[in-house]
C-alpha cells in the first residue's frame, strides 16, 4: 500500500512543550507516512533534533515592504490600492484574521505536492490556520489545539468561517475540546482527543545527566519550566517566594524557560529582593536533570491545553502543584490523589507549596502515585491512523 503523505504546519522548532510534542508525533508518524514539516521560520533549537527521514520546507513568507515595492515596481495600480487599504487597517488597529489573509493571498501554494493531509499543529494560530487552508493542496485539513481560545470575542467571531472549512479537531484534552466548542461550534463527529506522545525513556535517561547549578539540600527546591510568557504564570513567582520566606522557609525557585515577560520577571525578583532565592535559568535543551532533583514542580498556569511539563515531571516522580483554570490539568492530576490543584493566585499557589513543603509524608505519597499514571500517550497514534484512512 502506497504510504499517505501528511504535511504539518509550525511556525519554528523552539524550544517549548507543543513543539517538542509535535516532535515526537512526527517521529512515531513517519513510521506509518511520509511526513513533510512546513515552517514559517527556518529558527529553533529544536531544529536540530528533527529525524532525517522528515522532509523541511521553509515557507518564509515575504514581508508587506517587500509586496509593496514589487508592486510598484511592476506598476501594479490595484494591487497598490489593495495595500494602500491593508496598511491603513494596520494603523487603525484593525489588522484583524481578514486583513491577515490579504498577504495570504499575494502568495501562491506552498509546494505542488497534494497531501493526504494537512495539519495546523499551532491550530489555534490564525496564520497557520490561513496558509492551512489556502496555501496547502490537500485531501483533508486539520487543527491540532492545545488551549484555550484566548481572543477577543470579534477576532473568533472572524475566526469561525475559516474553522468552518476544516475537515476535522484534534484536542489535546477533554476540558481544551468543552470550551473551544463553546467559542466554536463544532459537531462531535468532527472531533478526537488526542492525548500527547512523550517518549518516557529519552527524559528518564536525559534527567540523570549533570546540570549547573547543581540543587542543595539545605533549600527546599521548587522548579517552574516552560515558555515565560503571560499567560504561563511565572510573573507570580517572585511574589509567592517572597511570602515563603517571609515564613520562615528557606526554599530556590528555579524557573527553566525564557519569553516576553522575561524582563518583568526579573524586574519583580528585585522589587521583592528574593534574587538570592529567584533563579532565572533561561532555556535548557536538557530540563529533565532540574525536574529529576527538584522537591515540587509547579506549573501556575492561567490557562493551559495540556503540559507537557506536567507529564514530563510525573514520569519522574515529582510532587506537582498545577492550577484550575488550567482545564487541561484536570485530565493529569487528581487533586489530593496525585498532586494539587488550586487556584492561580499568588494566595492559592503560596498555600498548595507550604502544604507540600510543611508534609513531607504527602508530598512522597504524590511521589509514589503520579508515576503510575500513562503520561507517554501510548496507542494515541491509532487515532489519527484511523482518521487519516
Amino acid at each position: 500500500m502506497e504510504r499517505k503523505k501528511v504535511a504539518i504546519l509550525l511556525p519554528w522548532l523552539k524550544m517549548g512543550g507543543t513543539n517538542k510534542i509535535a516532535l515526537h508525533f512526527m517521529r512515531e508518524l513517519s513510521e506509518y507516512c511520509d511526513v513533510t514539516l512546513i515552517l514559517s521560520q527556518n529558527t529553533g533549537e529544536l531544529l536540530s533534533q528533527l529525524p532525517d527521514n522528515i522532509h523541511l520546507i521553509i515557507d518564509q513568507m515575504k514581508d508587506f515592504k517587500s509586496i509593496v515595492k514589487e508592486d510598484v515596481k511592476k506598476f501594479r495600480i490595484i494591487s497598490l490600492i489593495k495595500d494602500v487599504i491593508y496598511y491603513a487597517k494596520i494603523r487603525l488597529g484593525k489588522d484583524s484574521v481578514d486583513n491577515y489573509k490579504y498577504i495570504v493571498d499575494r502568495h501562491g501554494y506552498i509546494c505542488d505536492t497534494e497531501f493526504d493531509c494537512a495539519i495546523s499543529y499551532h491550530g489555534q494560530s490564525p496564520e497557520r490556520l490561513l496558509n492551512l487552508i489556502y496555501r496547502t493542496h490537500s485531501k483533508k485539513k486539520v487543527a491540532w489545539i492545545h488551549g484555550e481560545m484566548s481572543f477577543s470575542e470579534d477576532k473568533i467571531n472572524r475566526l469561525k468561517k475559516y474553522y468552518d472549512k476544516l475537515d476535522h479537531f484534534f484536542f489535546v484534552s477533554n476540558p481544551t475540546k468543552e470550551s473551544f466548542v463553546k467559542v466554536i461550534p463544532v459537531i462531535d463527529d468532527k472531533t478526537t482527543v488526542y492525548y500527547n506522545l512523550i517518549n518516557k525513556q529519552e527524559i528518564l535517561d536525559k534527567s540523570s545527566l549533570d546540570y549547573e547549578p547543581e540543587f542543595s539540600e539545605e533549600y527546599i527546591n521548587l522548579l517552574t519550566v516552560g515558555r515565560v510568557s503571560s499567560e504561563k504564570g511565572q510573573d507570580m513567582i517572585p511574589s509567592i517566594t517572597r511570602t515563603l520566606i517571609n515564613l520562615g522557609h528557606k526554599v530556590r525557585w528555579y524557573i527553566v524557560g525564557d519569553g516576553d515577560m522575561s524582563a518583568y520577571v526579573r524586574k519583580q525578583i528585585e522589587e521583592l529582593n528574593v534574587s538570592d532565592s529567584v533563579f532565572m535559568l533561561g532555556t535548557k535543551t536538557n530540563p529533565y536533570p532540574y525536574m529529576k532533583h527538584c522537591d515540587i514542580y509547579i506549573q501556575p498556569s492561567y490557562t493551559e491545553g495540556y503540559s507537557t511539563t506536567i507529564c514530563e515531571a510525573g514520569m519522574l516522580g515529582k510532587a506537582i502543584v498545577g492550577t484550575k483554570p488550567s482545564g487541561g490539568i484536570r485530565d493529569q492530576i487528581t487533586d489530593g490523589v496525585d498532586g494539587l490543584i488550586v487556584d492561580a493566585t499568588v494566595e492559592r499557589l503560596s498555600e498548595g507549596i507550604l502544604q507540600l513543603i510543611e508534609d513531607k509524608g504527602k508530598r512522597i505519597q504524590f511521589e509514589k502515585e503520579i508515576v503510575k499514571k500513562n503520561f507517554e500517550g501510548k496507542g494515541e497514534i491509532e487515532k489519527f491512523l484511523s482518521y487519516l484512512n
